[in-house]
């Protein structure tokens, strides 16, 4: 098992660096912000401007940020890693799958799980702070025997709830990195086989460094999660990096690789690790569509998922 991890381990280094370093080699171009959602969510940005930034301080819900003053649109998606800017106070946002495909084998069972119109809501309430409401759209996931072919588990619905606020702590505008803290909480659907019916809760940072026209994200994650077997409960830990860059010779449009990591303390939930592709294609300066690609490199991460959505700012 220890040599399995570390034969994972290095695959996804590999990969990671060939796919950074083909990036690496574009032509400078000035990056368009984007993330990625995800649980959702990494991180893009402009360079600093010489200019002194405006002071949006006393901007909040009741008195909006003037349109000419609102900062790069920054989705937490596509990808799985958050962005570390909030929306503008007084303004609000949509992020939502169209679709989201994902499938699994794992332990002789192979699941196909299908997911539409997921939508993030959310809505600025001061210059660093902003609220968000994440509805799990309409699911539906069955399970199948791999030897036999008999369906195990069938389940369709609607999935969970997760409320979070993202507080961004510097670099929100503008500079060489940012960091934000977002705290959240899952209510359950109780849909079976969709949700796990359990109340859950965890702490995330992001934190985005801006070297040239590429954006680092580097994103830890605890949550109280509940556990496979029984009502108690487990810490998780989620950890991240993702490296993302304009595409040259294509205008407004970002590519993204990253690599993830989900480990627990629950002996009935093993580790999950991906390797995630991401590229968005911004419509205008409030509207980006994306699409993604995350691919598993253990046996209990997802097959592969694939998905498209889209991202909308007022």
């Amino acid at each position: 098992m220890i040599w399995r991890s570390l034969a994972t381990s290095r695959l996804a280094a590999w990969l990671a660096g060939a796919a950074i370093g083909a990036v690496a080699c574009s032509s400078a171009v000035h990056a368009a912000d984007s993330t990625t959602s995800s649980t959702t969510t990494t991180t893009t940005t402009t360079t600093a401007s010489s200019d002194p930034a405006p002071d949006k301080s006393g901007y909040n819900l009741f008195n909006p940020t003037p349109d000419n003053q609102m900062r790069k649109f920054t989705p937490d998606r596509p990808a799985k890693g958050f962005s570390v800017r909030t929306i503008d106070a007084g303004h609000f946002e949509l992020e939502t799958d169209i679709v989201n495909y994902t499938t699994s084998n794992d332990r002789g069972t192979v699941t196909r799980s299908i997911e539409a119109l997921d939508p993030t809501v959310k809505l600025g309430l001061t210059n660093w702070m902003d609220f968000e409401v994440q509805f799990n759209g309409l699911q539906s996931s069955r399970s199948f025997d791999a030897a036999s072919g008999n369906e195990v588990l069938n389940g369709a619905g609607f999935g969970d709830v997760f409320l979070r606020t993202k507080m961004n702590l510097f670099g929100n505008d503008s500079g060489p990195a940012g960091f934000a803290l977002i705290p959240y909480v899952k209510l359950p659907s109780s849909t079976p086989v969709i949700s796990n019916n359990a109340v859950e809760g965890g702490l995330i940072a992001p934190l985005a460094l801006r070297p040239d026209d590429f954006i680092i994200t580097l994103m830890t994650e605890v949550d109280v999660l509940k556990t496979a077997v029984g009502d108690g409960r487990y810490a998780n830990f989620v950890n991240l990096i993702g490296v993302s860059h304009p595409v040259p010779g294509f205008d407004a449009v970002n590519a993204t690789v990253e690599l993830f990591a989900s480990t627990g303390t629950d002996p009935a939930t093993p580790p999950v690790y991906t390797f995630d592709l991401g590229m968005n294609f911004k419509l205008d300066q409030h509207a980006i569509l994306d699409v993604g690609l995350n691919l598993g490199l253990n046996k209990a991460a997802p097959t592969a998922q694939v998905y498209s959505g889209i991202s909308f700012r007022f």
